[in-house]
């Protein structure tokens, strides 16, 4: 039976409620998952969650067999839990491994710890698989949320040769689980004694602004804030006598550079975010390229320039249609205020309407010969204004047809909710 360290069992004993001794105390790492695609899945943990999980696996989630939470009338009560947590450098895997600890000598309902830590000691059982909450995952092609927006991609599906995945960035870990067969390739219980001693441990350092001085190898996160402007951080391998870790309750970190780990951790969040920005913008935009955005908002730009410009020629034609239809009763910067809220297809429906109220006004407009006769039409010279045989009014008379162009002038309004602009007759 693997017994804890006179460290791990005083990290125990911070957790426990009543202290534990060494002799009724298991303990065993595993590595809970890392930033690889999941195969089948086409899911992949970023290492902004990652980072967030080994802050978490420190503070203590719970150790289940099978993920028993999730089957329903399955009691669900936890058989050990994780004490301490480091992310490692397996290859180019970034990687979450847990300590965990169980109570010798329980019973968990007809489940005896001794039998699950002889498992564990004797190799069968093996493989864990987490249990974890979601609250922000993206298309790796578009950036987009993948769930529930205007993402168009399929996970599993190849794009210009680039494999569409769904990248987990936030959430929450709740618990690890010991199972016959997890879904994330290497999880599971490692070496008891190997792992501290011989694998990489990962710490973050802020970017120095001199480009040169990235070590070589290294991997860089940025963030980027309307506050600190861009920050690069590097992940630097050390061996584990000589790193410290980064989780918050390591006792060899000190304030500063437990602010320093917030903050990097804050801005690494930022930059999931803008990243997610960024490929809404360019999904709007219907470009590929971040390169492309700004070329096509100058396109964008020159196109609304032109826009306004015959917005504000619409609007001058239809108040001066207004005048011509209203004379002084007609209310111009009120109309220029009002039809600048408008699309310009209302604009230009508003200023036909007040054209042909002003036609009318005006006895209808148009020439009154036909062809080449230069009698007048009947009517011409009597009281009544004579007719024009161009016009769609058919026989109406002049008061008619201004009271048509009126009705349909206030009924374009109305439609826009303006219609109490359009004085009423005394």
């Amino acid at each position: 039976m693997a017994k804890p360290s006179p460290e791990q069992l005083a990290r125990i004993n911070q957790l426990a409620r009543v202290p534990l001794t060494e002799d009724e105390t298991y303990v065993f790492p595993a590595k809970l998952v890392g930033d690889q695609i999941i195969p089948r899945r086409f899911y992949r943990l970023t290492p902004n969650f990652l980072r967030k999980m080994a802050v978490q696996a420190r503070e203590g989630v719970s150790l289940l067999l099978d993920h028993s939470w999730s089957n329903l009338g399955v009691m669900t009560i936890p058989l050990g839990r994780t004490f301490d947590s480091r992310l490692q450098m397996d290859g180019d895997e970034l990687a979450l491994y847990a300590d965990h600890y169980m109570k010798l000598g329980q019973e968990v309902g007809d489940i005896k710890i001794d039998q699950i830590a002889d498992g564990i000691d004797a190799g069968t059982i093996f493989d864990t698989s987490i249990g974890f909450t979601v609250s922000s995952q993206t298309c790796s092609i578009c950036g987009q949320e993948y769930f529930g927006g205007s993402c168009p991609h399929i996970r599993g599906r190849e794009y210009d040769s680039k494999l569409c995945t769904v990248d987990i960035n936030d959430g929450d870990l709740m618990e690890n689980s010991l199972v016959f067969d997890g879904a994330y390739p290497g999880a599971g219980v490692v070496g008891m004694s190997s792992t501290a001693e011989t694998q990489s441990t990962v710490k973050w350092e802020a970017l120095s602004e001199d480009a040169k001085s990235l070590p070589s190898g290294g991997r860089v996160f940025y963030s980027f804030s309307g506050k600190s402007g861009l920050d690069g951080f590097v992940i630097r391998k050390e061996k584990n006598n000589e790193a410290e870790t980064q989780a918050g309750g390591d006792d060899t970190v000190n304030e500063e550079q437990k602010a320093a780990l917030a903050a990097a951790q804050n801005q690494a969040n930022a930059l999931a975010k803008a990243n997610g920005v960024l490929g809404q913008v360019r999904a709007a935009l219907g470009v590929e390229n971040d390169a492309d955005i700004v070329s096509s908002l100058t396109t964008l730009s020159s196109q609304a320039a032109d826009g306004l410009v015959y917005k504000t020629k619409v609007t001058e034609q239809a108040c001066g249609a207004g005048v011509r239809a209203l004379g002084e009763a007609f209310n111009v910067e009120s109309m220029k205020a009002v039809l600048s809220q408008l699309p310009i297809a209302e604009i230009e429906k508003i200023a036909t309407s007040y054209e042909a109220q002003a036609q009318a006004a005006l006895g209808n407009g148009g020439r009154h010969t036909q062809g080449d006769d230069p009698d007048l039409p009947a009517g011409a010279l009597n009281s009544r204004a004579p007719g024009n045989p161009q016009a769609n009014g058919g026989d109406k008379t002049p008061e008619q047809l201004r009271a048509l162009a009126r009705e349909e002038a206030r009924s374009a309004l109305k439609n826009t909710g303006y219609s109490h602009l359009m004085k009423e007759e005394k």
